[in-house]
């Protein structure tokens, strides 16, 4: 239970962290981003959910393909074998958030560092369903750009107020 308290302490703090500097610099380098995607997907591993973290190595190792027409054939084939190989519902919910994800970052709806950001939250919980409480959060994050005439507010902010409202008792529905 303290272990958990102060993972979940470490965890809120770095997503604090990434706001910030996004706040400031309106980026979040990668030395605060994919050392944490790495460790993550390690934790993925050894919890036994191997074909979402090779999703994941899939997915952006072909991000580098020339062509969105093949980026978006390995994205369907990689989906398809880990829906395929998902041993239970959840593993399978998980492998279409972390598509869905990629999807967004692909169609230039989220940036780079927010994708790596929420991959990360993704492989850590194991719960797609952060991405429904990330996602509300984003849309009260537009809507109050919308209300005070902002055209951009980093998405960070949005990942760490829904990543909270997903930590609260009921938040994991």
């Amino acid at each position: 239970m303290v272990v958990s308290l102060v993972a979940d302490g470490l965890l809120l703090a770095w997503l604090a962290a990434c706001a910030f500097h996004d706040l400031r610099e309106r980026t979040v380098p990668n030395w605060l981003t994919v050392p944490l995607l790495l460790l993550t997907a390690g934790w993925r591993m050894a919890q036994g959910g191997w074909e979402v973290v090779i999703l994941v190595a899939a997915l952006i190792a072909g991000s580098d393909l020339p062509r969105r027409s093949w980026r978006l054939a390995l994205a369907g084939l990689a989906g398809g074998s880990v829906l395929m190989a998902a041993g239970s519902l959840e593993s399978g919910l998980l492998g279409l958030a972390v598509l869905l994800e990629w999807l967004l970052w692909e169609f230039g709806l989220t940036g780079g560092a927010d994708a790596k950001i929420i991959l990360a939250l993704l492989l850590v919980t194991g719960d797609a369903r952060l991405l429904v409480w990330i996602s509300l959060a984003g849309g009260l994050q537009g809507l109050a750009g919308l209300i005070l005439k902002r055209k951009t507010i980093p998405y960070t902010l949005a990942i760490l107020f829904g990543t909270l409202l997903w930590f609260l008792p009921g938040g994991g529905l």
